[in-house]
């Protein structure tokens, strides 16, 4: 699990879905995530906010088995935050390159 607030895309390298909305890229600010993007329709149909702190996971959809997908578990308010960063430590981007070698990068 971890912590993330997202921002919209509006240009490329993004690409608008079918509905023309951009996708939202997370700043994971504590945890670990795989991936930190939600797909702009679903992100407004989940009547979720820009800028806000939200708890996340990533699966595995086996329709998409190479792209880790981003759920939304809950807002997050600044008293929880503290806690979940004490608990989640630093917040993490973990990708994997095409050959499942870890490249890690800060957020």
């Amino acid at each position: 699990m971890f912590v993330a607030k997202f921002t919209p895309t509006a240009q490329a390298p993004f690409v608008a879905d079918k509905n023309t909305n951009f996708p939202f890229i997370g700043t994971v600010v504590a945890g670990t995530a795989k991936a930190a993007i939600i797909n702009g329709t679903m992100f407004k149909r989940e009547a979720l906010e820009p800028n806000q702190l939200y708890l996340c996971d990533n699966h595995i959809d086996p329709e998409y088995p190479d792209n880790a997908q981003t759920t939304v578990i809950a807002k997050v308010s600044i008293t929880e935050f503290m806690e979940l960063r004490t608990s989640l430590g630093a917040g993490k981007l973990v990708r994997e390159d095409v050959n499942a070698n870890p490249v890690g990068a800060e957020a």
